[in-house]
C-alpha cells in the first residue's frame, strides 16, 4: 500500500495519504479544507530517496550534458525524462504544460494560460507546510 503526497493549493499544505487502491483518476479530499478539486499529487522526498536512480546519475547523464536551456522543448523533454528516471507523475498540470511546450508554443504564454486557468504556477503562496500525519484516500 503506498503512500503518496498531495498539495492542497487552496490550502497550500502538503497531506500524506494512504492509498489502497491506487488509480490515475484517485484525487484526495483535503483535510484541511473538505475540497478535492485542487489537491496535486507531488513528488516525495522519500520517493526520490528509494528510487533506483540518483540525483547524481541523472546529473551525470550525457544527454543532458549539452541540454539548451534556452530552447523550451529540450528543457520540457528533459523534465520528462527526470520525471521518468525519478519514477514519479508530474500531475496533470504539469503535463499539460510540458505538451504544450513540446509542441513549441511560447513558455510566457503557457505560464500565463495555466496562471489564469487557476494552475498555481508556484509564485503567490510561498512554500507549502507539511502536515503532520498520515491520512487514508
Amino acid at each position: 500500500m503506498p503512500i503518496y503526497e498531495y498539495l492542497c493549493v487552496r490550502c497550500n499544505t502538503i497531506y500524506q495519504f494512504l492509498v489502497r487502491k491506487p488509480s490515475e483518476g484517485t484525487s484526495p479530499v483535503c483535510p484541511g479544507c473538505g475540497k478535492d478539486d485542487r489537491m496535486e499529487r507531488v513528488m516525495s522526498a522519500f520517493s526520490v530517496k528509494r528510487s533506483n536512480a540518483s540525483m547524481d546519475d541523472i546529473a551525470d547523464d550525457p544527454d543532458l550534458a549539452g541540454l539548451d536551456t534556452e530552447d523550451p522543448r529540450a528543457m520540457a523533454r528533459a523534465i520528462r525524462r527526470m520525471a521518468d528516471e525519478m519514477g514519479e507523475d508530474l500531475g496533470p498540470g504539469v503535463n499539460e504544460a510540458l505538451c504544450r511546450l513540446e509542441a513549441g508554443e511560447d513558455p510566457e504564454n503557457v505560464e500565463r494560460e495555466l496562471e489564469e486557468s487557476g494552475f498555481d504556477m508556484g509564485n503567490g503562496q510561498g512554500k507549502p507546510v507539511r502536515a503532520p500525519g498520515l491520512y487514508e484516500a
